[in-house]
């Protein structure tokens, strides 16, 4: 059967709770939405210096990059810097994500399906694999007979996504795991992140929740393979292009 890969932050998993936390935490975020704001704010830039320093040679972990990161965002907003004590209350919120919705289903129904389930994160393995045991979705990354973890982090690539080598990587060791090739395919509510996988023969599954739309003028007019407001949605629409048979090319 085919294999699908999930990115987690901000799409298997949402940052509703880090977003709850910073209005909690910073009187000065008077509503939801402008601690909505100022979350996609700091979260963005730290990705672009994510990128950054991990093309340049030099990867740092992305949970080390938000953190040191957070005062920025907030000067440049406008706002008083954070206290220590602040910043740290924030990022614990990380390891408290929650699934988004329709996420169980949505395993639930390519597990039954017999698709072999994969996570490859910008995250790192440690956290990904508490959230996925706190939440009750760790088992549907466990394979074969000696139950091994379906998660690649690129902590351990010491390389961010998107780079070509990320996904490269994740399917050599599916190939490995499973001794056959199959259609591989990644679902991911950020656009880069599918592109990436796409230069790599990825089929790509775009999520709407976070980005809205898919900008594919970026990307040589190529958008995604599959598009859909809700994880389930896409869940049925893969299992559907699979079973008719549709050639990727």
């Amino acid at each position: 059967m085919p294999a699908v890969a999930f990115d987690i932050l901000g799409t298997l998993f949402t940052f509703d709770k880090v977003v709850a936390c910073l209005q909690e935490t910073f009187n000065e975020l008077a509503s939801e939405q402008a601690a909505k704001h100022l979350f996609r704010d700091w979260f963005w830039s730290s990705t672009r210096d994510f990128f950054g320093a991990s093309h340049a040679g030099r990867y740092i972990p992305l949970l080390k990059v938000l953190k040191s990161t957070l005062t920025r965002t907030m000067l440049i907003a406008g706002y008083d810097a954070p206290s220590l004590e602040q910043i740290e209350a924030v990022m614990k919120t990380f390891n408290e994500l929650e699934p988004a919705v329709s996420a169980f289903d949505a395993l639930t129904l390519l597990h039954e399906k017999g698709w072999d389930i994969w996570i490859v994160t910008n995250g790192s393995h440690d956290t990904t694999s508490r959230l996925l045991e706190r939440t009750g979705l760790f088992h549907f990354f466990r394979q074969g007979s000696d139950k091994e973890i379906n998660v690649m982090s690129c902590d351990d690539l010491g390389i961010s996504k998107p780079h070509p080598k990320v996904y490269s990587e994740l399917m050599r060791i599916a190939v490995h795991r499973t001794q056959r090739i199959e259609n591989f395919y990644l679902i991911s509510s950020h656009a880069w992140d599918l592109a990436g996988a796409k230069n790599v023969c990825f089929r790509t599954v775009f999520l709407t929740t976070e980005e809205k739309v898919y900008p594919k003028d970026l990307y040589d007019g190529t958008g995604p393979d599959i598009q859909g407001d809700t994880m389930l949605s896409c869940a049925k629409t893969m299992i559907e292009l699979e079973s008719n048979k549709k050639s990727y090319m």
